[in-house]
């Protein structure tokens, strides 16, 4: 659009030469105002007018030699739709003229009733308004940040899309996409960094598209990109690749270079669905299934992921009734020294009794705890369990021993985590020296600075550190010497080929010696076999834990076992 010291663009369309030339005339006594007026007699000579260049207001008579009434409003608005219509006429009649602005024109004049002033005057505010509407549909229709469509567009588009494929009997893909841990971005660089990153991607993403595809963001980290009239799956899969290619390049942001990837989700019609809300759901299914296989790859939505989509779903909605029904337990898994075989510590595994499907295991549940942020609520019962349960032996005349809970990712951000451990130490009146709190490596590396302050604050309350599944994580012990940790968990999956050799003995070897070199106790977890057992004694490990010595116990075999421990010489 101009402003008001560009050139104003009229095309004037008129078939009586004496009102043309009158409005011409009117425009030039205007010298210092910048209007630049085109002729046309017809509809016929209109639109070829506007096919050749841009206008910003047309001046429209309604009676034409080829067009009449409301008819010529139409026909101009179908040729030229982002033009505003100012109607001149020499019917004075109200009715018409709020038929010609429900029809779509701006304005409406009766020929020898105004002056230049007015007509100058309505041709101004004709243009101002039309910017008005644009910015509004922008608002409306298109994403404020990146500019693509939002979710109001993609949904009509979507539509429209499904209409053509119905009606030339193709395919149209729906692609369900959004970054790999974005909320890392916003949470240690800040969200003006997080923003900049979102734009970098609607533009990547573009590039990688054909000029009838829509890409559109419908929210947060959120895009989804439509692929209408497509051949077959090699098609999409071709586009996925590509977008996921473009997308793994580093992002410079100054001195920031971040490395990104997406995962993605896709659904078909019409063999996924025939309906926007079908498409979506589906793709989003798919997505998560991309998630759950490690990220940064795209899967094609099937029937058995929307079985797994449901389960989980049900599932989902029992946990949040589990905690308030007593549907959760623990069990105990026993620690011993791996010299002398006594008993020194217990771990608390959290037990799912669902009133259906019997009993399930945490990695059947976990995760989906950890997604919907259940695991807050969920974690802090085990840790005021397993508190509760350890004072309770203690209180029966059993040995003190140290109670082992891990800590969740999303549990250890919280603000008041560490007065929450407190807390709880004081409510149950367990002695803080035998509580231990297991982390993980990614748990602890993700905000390091911050993290240092929790762990040393946790440590003068007085509880024991380690470090669980040690070495699948930054596995780097340098790291350890800026966190007071106690002890390391060498991760179950170095234990399985230790007395064959392997690269993972030598892996499990250098652990147990840099760990004990930094004061540092380990523990192996997920020991079976005779041979692991011996590999870990030969090489001075220190505690251990697993099948071949105990399984998960519960309260009253723990119990049993507390007994055994004590009358024992």
């Amino acid at each position: 659009m101009n402003d008001n010291n560009d050139i104003i663009r009229i095309l004037l369309v008129e078939d009586n030469p004496a009102d043309a030339r009158l409005i011409k005339e009117y425009f030039g006594e205007l010298r210092e105002t910048p209007f630049l007026v085109s002729e046309a007699e017809c509809i016929a000579s209109a639109v070829d007018h506007v096919a050749e260049r841009h206008f910003d207001v047309i001046l429209l008579d309604l009676s034409l030699p080829d067009s009449q009434g409301m008819e010529t409003i139409h026909r101009m608005h179908v040729h030229a739709p982002g033009i505003p219509l100012v109607v001149l006429t020499g019917l004075d009649d109200d009715e018409l003229a709020l038929s010609a602005m429900r029809h779509g024109a701006q304005d409406y004049l009766v020929k020898g009733t105004f002056d230049i002033q007015l007509l100058v005057r309505a041709i101004r505010y004709t243009i101002e308004r039309r910017r008005s509407e644009a910015e509004i549909k922008k608002l409306a229709y298109y994403d404020i940040l990146t500019g693509l469509p939002n979710r109001v567009l993609f949904t009509d588009r979507l539509k429209q899309a499904i209409v053509m494929a119905e009606r030339d009997r193709r395919d149209t893909a729906l692609l369900f996409l959004d970054l790999d841990r974005f909320k890392n971005v916003n949470d240690s660089i800040g969200h003006a960094y997080g923003d900049r990153l979102l734009k970098i991607t609607a533009d990547r993403i573009q590039h990688c598209l054909r000029s009838s595809d829509t890409v559109a963001r419908i929210g947060g980290d959120e895009f989804v990109v439509i692929l209408p009239l497509i051949s077959g799956a090699d098609d999409v899969s071709k586009v996925a690749s590509k977008i996921l290619e473009s997308l793994n390049k580093p992002v410079r942001l100054e001195e920031h270079e971040i490395y990104s990837s997406a995962s993605i989700g896709i659904s078909v019609f019409p063999d996924d669905g025939s309906t926007v809300d079908d498409l979506l759901k589906n793709a989003d299914i798919a997505l998560y299934q991309a998630k759950e296989r490690g990220r940064n790859n795209f899967q094609f939505f099937s029937k058995e992921m929307n079985v797994q989509a449901l389960t989980r779903q049900l599932l989902e909605s029992s946990m949040r009734q589990a905690i308030a029904r007593n549907e959760f337990y623990l069990v105990y898994q026993p620690q011993f020294d791996i010299g002398n075989r006594a008993l020194v510590g217990l771990e608390a595994l959290i037990r799912w009794q669902h009133p259906q499907k019997g009993n399930i295991y945490p990695l059947h549940f976990i995760a989906i705890a950890e997604e919907t942020g259940m695991i807050i609520p969920i974690g802090e019962w085990v840790l005021r369990t397993a508190c509760h349960q350890a004072r309770s032996w203690h209180d029966e005349g059993y040995p003190f021993l140290r109670v082992a809970v891990n800590i969740s990712a999303r549990q250890f951000k919280q603000d008041n985590f560490v007065s929450l451990v407190k807390s709880i130490l004081d409510e149950s009146g367990l002695p803080p020296g035998y509580l231990e709190l297991e982390l993980t490596e990614s748990t602890i590396m993700e905000r390091a600075d911050k993290n240092v302050q929790t762990l040393l604050e946790l440590k003068k309350l007085g509880v024991t550190l380690a470090i669980d599944d040690f070495g699948t994580g930054y596995s780097s012990l340098s790291y350890l010497k800026h966190f007071p940790i106690d002890r390391l968990k060498i991760d179950r999956s170095f234990l399985r080929d230790l007395a064959l050799g392997s690269d993972d003995a030598a892996i499990a070897e250098a652990i147990i010696v840099m760990a004990h070199s930094l004061n540092l106790d380990v523990v192996a977890e997920g020991v079976e076999l005779e041979e692991q057992l011996d590999f870990l004694h030969s090489h001075k490990c220190d505690t251990l834990q697993g099948f071949l010595m105990s399984h998960p116990l519960s309260v009253n075999d723990v119990s049993v076992l507390l007994g055994r421990a004590a009358d024992s010489p």
